[in-house]
């Protein structure tokens, strides 16, 4: 695809190119300074000994909020994704192995999720790892030169903890049951660090048995309100994942400065999983398939390497490069058999898949300071995946259903290629400016056996600004404007069809469409932050996208079957308001008791103009989430807390034709933990005491008709007991 030719873009490139070409020729053009102002130059020495007071939520330019590795602790949570749903803005929605990441309640592809600075792998689950496995969090609300710009809702970076910050040996051991089943826990980490070097090594092993009760409804009424069908679908699985971890790492500083880190990371997991449904209908045509079995062994093993290394120059400029070697084998073993209404069996599917992933990347970036108060970094990213799947269907004949055995195999190369510019610049000590630019290449080649070869290529050009103000020691305005994009995921363009077992307008099949185009996002930050010293902080803010080419769904029955692919379909916009608040009450008052408090609410509005409203919102976006936070240590040893989080439901229209609705989501958890040392320390963690049933439906507005289905989870008690000891 070429490059956009918005004016309105180009104008903005050309705008941010230029300012970072005159600052930076600003600050090389100015004279020579003499002896006496090197040695102001030199006496700046004593802001080193300032920079323990450093908060990169509070100084730098670029907006973030950093969540530390305590903070996500905290709950004795015993994956990320459960961690996860606590922070600002973040919402992770109901799936296996905890779902999506949304920020701003916006996922598919609008949140950008980093590891370490890198795209996440596809499908990463946050299940997959452990809150005490991550150094921190970064929450980007704005885009930066230096990451990806796919994130036109924002960018969640995950930090993995790497670096030993003192020799320790550490175990520990839980155990949660809820009315899913069980799911105990063990894992050990040992970390050593000496004067020039330092090495770390984790390992877990989990098992977590889960089971999914759901119950569902199924109607049709004419035009005249007449009911036409009348069907109840009845649904409970159950699976079972087993998965080890291993993850080295080790550092050195040589002789000269230069550091050298490696990590890496092995993963084996097995998730078996088995599932029944069975459709009854007492008004209506009868399904083909009524009672229907499902059989799935998923074998996955993971291997990551990253090699990376960091040179200073006597200049004071820096240069670091990260070479990364992934890679992962995926097997796959489906099966499912149905019965028809008469109790004959009617359906017998075998499916095997074998999938393989290598990818290896090189980036780096050169950063160094000018006189004139810039800070500029030029850096580059380099990378490649290769996909390869075999996959083999075979279908049982059976009277009016015949057999057949089809080849779904296919192979694809992504190749990404980046380059970008960054300023930091600050006019004066209270303003400071974020200046950056971004070229990105996306090139897609893809073949299969039952598709045509297609190439998707797509270059994009994000410039992004940020600005700083400091109106006092405790008052910050922050304005970012940026451009964004989302690009399409391989499994969207992909023309292979995805066929459902009953299949009819609440249940189509699925097929991708090599046509589409990435979405671009023209984007507008605000936020006014107060703080009290240690003892409160407040942000208030908002945002606005404008979002071109935007990616909808159609569903039309083609050939007899009912097909939902995605379309480009115009233009989209959304908006919201954003409040984050903590308290101390401890630090505020020397004999208050020491209760934290944290706040947090977001209001959100968007609107797809090619859909007609009401309802008309992107992605299923909640119109408010919030959260509630309690913290008490009655004891120098003892700690009690309490986290309440909401998210809003209610009717969402996803296509012309087609309304999705979810029941008002509301989750709370509770702990108590006793703290004997850093290394000894027992935890009681309830999760959603409330016990609440979730809902869903959808509607298809059919000619002449109205299809409804509803569908019902049930909700369970969770109680887990942790034990870390550290010698």
């Amino acid at each position: 695809m070429p490059l956009p030719r918005s004016a309105a873009l180009r104008r903005t490139a050309l705008h941010t190119a230029l300012a970072l070409a005159s600052s930076a020729g600003a600050a090389f053009a100015q004279p020579p300074q003499d002896a006496a102002a090197s040695d102001t130059v030199t006496r700046l020495d004593t802001v080193t000994v300032q920079a323990q007071d450093y908060d990169p939520c509070r100084d730098d330019t670029a907006s973030r909020i950093v969540v530390a590795s305590d903070e996500l602790t905290r709950y004795g949570d015993d994956t990320l994704a459960d961690a996860l749903k606590r922070l600002p803005g973040v919402s992770v929605s109901d799936g296996a192995g905890g779902g999506a990441i949304a920020l701003r309640g916006l996922g598919k592809g609008y949140t950008q999720v980093l590891i370490d600075g890198r795209a996440a792998p596809p499908g990463f689950d946050p299940a997959t790892l452990r809150p005490d496995q991550v150094e921190r969090i970064e929450l980007l609300r704005t885009t930066t030169a230096d990451l990806r710009g796919e994130a036109i809702a924002g960018t969640i970076n995950i930090v993995l903890a790497k670096q030993a910050r003192r020799d320790r040996d550490r175990l520990t051991f839980a155990l949660k049951h809820s009315g899913n089943g069980f799911k105990p826990s063990a894992a050990w980490s040992r970390t050593r660090r000496g004067d020039a070097s330092s090495s770390s090594f984790d390992a877990s092993v989990l098992r977590n048995d889960h089971q999914v009760d759901e119950r569902g409804i199924e109607q049709a009424f004419d035009d005249a309100g007449a009911q036409t069908l009348a069907r109840r679908t009845d649904l409970r699985a159950r699976g079972v994942r087993e998965q080890l971890s291993l993850a080295p790492a080790a550092e050195r500083t040589l002789a000269n400065g230069d550091r050298i880190a490696w990590r890496s990371g092995l993963e084996v997991r097995r998730h078996r999983k088995r599932g029944d449904i069975h459709w009854s209908t007492s008004l209506g045509p009868e399904l083909d398939h009524t009672d229907y079995r499902q059989r799935t062994d998923l074998r996955l093993l993971q291997l990551r390497n990253e090699l990376a290394w960091t040179h200073g120059f006597a200049s004071g400029a820096r240069l670091e490069t990260k070479l990364n070697l992934d890679g992962n084998r995926e097997r796959t073993r489906y099966r499912e058999d149905a019965d028809g209404r008469d109790g004959a069996r009617n359906l017998e599917e075998a499916t095997d898949s074998r999938l393989d992933v290598r990818n290896h990347a090189l980036s780096g970036k050169y950063s160094f300071a000018v006189r004139g108060a810039h800070t500029v970094q030029a850096g580059w990213d380099l990378g490649q995946d290769r996909r390869s799947e075999r996959r083999v269907q075979r279908l049982a004949e059976f009277p009016g259903f015949p057999g057949k055995s089809t080849d779904q195999s296919f192979d694809a190369r992504i190749r990404r290629s980046a380059a970008y510019l960054q300023d930091e610049w600050s006019p004066t000590p209270r303003w400071s400016l974020y200046l950056g630019a971004r070229w990105e290449r996306i090139d897609i080649r893809s073949a299969g056996s039952d598709f045509a070869p297609l190439r998707n290529d797509a270059q994009l050009l994000t410039p992004v600004l940020q600005s700083l103000w400091k109106l006092a020691v405790d008052q910050r305005l922050r304005l970012g404007l940026s451009r964004s994009y989302r690009a399409p995921e391989l499994r969207e363009l992909t023309p292979r069809p995805y066929t459902s077992t009953n299949n009819r307008a609440l249940d189509p099949d699925r097929q991708g469409n090599p046509a589409l185009r990435p979405e671009l996002a023209t984007g507008l930050d605000l936020a006014y932050e107060r703080d009290w010293g240690e003892a409160a902080t407040l942000s208030v803010g908002g945002y606005a996208r404008r979002i071109e080419d935007f990616i909808g769904e159609s569903t039309r029955l083609l050939d007899g079957r009912w097909v939902a692919s995605p379309l480009n379909t115009g233009d989209a916009r959304s908006h919201g308001l954003e409040l984050d608040g903590k308290l101390s009450l401890a630090k505020l008052r020397k004999r208050a008791p020491d209760l934290d408090i944290g706040l947090q609410f977001n209001r959100h509005w968007s609107r797809v103009d090619a859909i007609p409203g009401p309802d008309n919102r992107i992605d299923r976006q909640p119109r408010y989430t919030g959260a509630l936070s309690l913290d008490y240590r009655p004891a120098p040893h003892w700690t009690l807390g309490a986290s309440y989080t909401h998210r809003s439901g209610g009717p969402v229209r996803t296509a012309a034709r087609e309304i999705e609705a979810q029941t008002p989501k509301r989750e709370l958890d509770a702990y108590a933990l006793w703290k004997r040392s850093d290394d000894a320390q027992l935890r009681l963690t309830l999760t959603n005491p409330l016990r609440q049933d979730g809902g869903e439906s959808f509607e298809y507005l059919d000619e002449g008709q109205r299809l409804r289905q509803q569908r019902w989870r049930k909700s369970t008690l969770g109680v887990r007991l942790e034990w870390q000891v550290g010698f």
